[in-house]
C-alpha cells in the first residue's frame, strides 16, 4: 500500500499530524507513506523514518515571483515528482481549499473531511470520499488526524500518539560551560498569545537560581528585539551575578539546527507556538503557556513530560508555571512563589 499524507503547513499542525505515520505502520506493516509539505517544514518529516519520500512544495516563495521563468521550472518539476507514481489513498490532513486543490494533481482516491467538519468547508468537494464524523472543526487537531486516517484506510487505533522523530541532540557551541539550558519561547506571531515580559523576566531569574541557563529564542526582527529587551531584562535584575543568566540565540536558525538544540535542552518553556510543540515531539519535558488560545482545541499529549497551563484569556502566573517546571522535571520539592516586578498583566 502507498499512501499520500497532504499537510503542507504549518510547523505545529504538522507536529500533530505526526502520530499517524506510527498508526499506518502499525496497521499497515511495509507500508509506503509520501508527504506533502511546504519546503520550510521539510526537516520536521524528513526526522521520521516512517516517511519513505517527502514531497517539498513551495506556494510561499512561488507567490512572490510566480511570473519569473524559474518558478515555472519549479512548478512543472513539483507536479512531475508529485505524479511520478499512483497512490492507494491520498489523505489531505489539511482540509483547506488549497491542499484539497494541489492534492488533485496526484493520482489516486482522494480522502478528507466532510463539509461539516473540513477547515474550510468548499474543500470537501475535491475529495472522492468525506469522512462523515461528529467532529466539527475546533476539535483537537491530533484526534482529528488519527481519526481521518484511520477512517480512510479502515482500521482502528486507540494507543498514545507516538512522534517518531529521530533527532541527534546537539547542544549550540555558543552556549558555553556545561550547564543544562531551557530554550524559552515568548514570541508567536499573535500577539494575543504572549505572556507578560516581566514574568519571562522572573522565570528565567528563577531558573538561573536552579542552576539552569535560559535561551531566549526567536524567529525575525521583532522577536529577536523583544528576546534581547528581556535577557536584558534579566540581567538587570540579577546585577553582579548577570554573566551567564541568560542568553539570546545569535540567529534565526533553520528547524534542522532547532530540532538538536531543542532535543539536548533539559526544558522548554514556550507559548503556544510551534516551536514547543516540535520541543515536546523530540521528547524534552516542555511547559506550555496558553494566554490567547485554549489548550482544549489543542489536548496535545506529548512522547515526554508535559503540562500545559493557562487558557484563552487566563494566562498562569509565575508561580504555577515554577510548580510545572518542578512537576516535569520530577522534582521532590516544589518551588515557592518569587516576586514579579513590573505592571500587572
Amino acid at each position: 500500500m502507498r499512501v499520500l499524507l497532504v499537510k503542507t503547513s504549518s510547523m505545529g499542525d504538522i507536529v500533530h499530524a505526526l502520530p499517524v505515520v506510527a498508526d499506518l505502520h502499525a496497521a499497515f506493516p511495509g507500508i509506503h507513506i509520501e508527504w506533502l509539505v511546504e519546503e520550510a517544514y521539510m526537516p520536521i518529516v524528513q526526522a521520521h523514518p516512517g516517511v519513505e519520500n517527502v514531497i517539498p512544495i513551495a506556494l510561499r516563495r512561488w507567490r512572490k515571483n510566480l511570473l519569473h521563468p524559474e518558478t515555472r521550472n519549479q512548478w512543472r518539476a513539483f507536479v512531475h515528482a508529485l505524479r511520478a507514481r499512483p497512490f492507494d489513498a491520498i489523505i489531505d490532513l489539511q482540509g483547506l481549499v488549497k491542499s484539497a486543490v494541489i492534492a488533485r494533481l496526484a493520482r489516486g482516491p482522494h480522502l478528507g473531511l466532510s463539509w461539516a467538519s473540513s477547515r474550510e468547508a468548499l474543500a470537501s468537494m475535491f475529495y472522492d470520499r468525506r469522512m462523515q464524523t461528529p467532529l466539527g472543526r475546533t476539535e483537537a487537531a491530533v484526534q482529528r488526524y488519527r481519526q481521518l486516517a484511520s477512517w480512510a484506510l479502515g482500521y482502528t487505533s486507540s494507543a498514545p500518539p507516538i512522534f517518531g522523530l529521530q533527532v541527534r541532540a546537539n547542544r549550540p557551541g555558543w552556549l558555553h560551560g556545561r550547564r543544562p539550558y531551557v530554550v524559552l519561547l515568548s514570541a508567536t506571531a499573535k500577539e494575543r498569545k504572549l505572556w507578560a515580559e516581566e514574568r519571562w523576566v522572573a522565570l528565567a531569574g528563577w531558573l538561573r537560581e536552579q542552576g539552569l541557563v535560559s535561551v531566549f529564542a526567536w524567529g525575525n526582527a521583532s522577536e529577536r528585539a523583544r528576546a534581547e529587551r528581556l535577557a536584558s531584562g534579566v540581567s538587570a535584575q540579577a546585577g553582579e551575578d548577570a554573566e551567564g543568566l541568560a542568553h539570546v540565540a545569535p540567529e534565526a536558525f533553520g528547524l534542522d539546527v532547532w530540532m538538536g538544540v531543542l532535543k539536548a535542552a533539559h526544558l522548554v518553556v514556550g507559548v503556544d507556538t510551534g516551536l514547543l510543540y516540535l520541543g515536546a515531539a523530540v521528547g524534552t519535558p516542555a511547559v506550555a503557556i496558553y494566554a490567547g488560545s485554549s489548550p482544549h482545541s489543542v489536548e496535545f499529549e506529548s512522547s515526554g513530560p508535559w503540562r500545559s497551563l493557562g487558557d484563552d484569556g487566563k494566562p498562569p502566573d509565575v508561580h504555577a508555571v515554577m510548580q510545572a517546571v518542578g512537576s516535569v522535571l520530577g522534582w521532590a520539592v516544589l518551588p515557592a512563589a518569587v516576586p514579579v516586578h513590573g505592571p500587572a498583566p
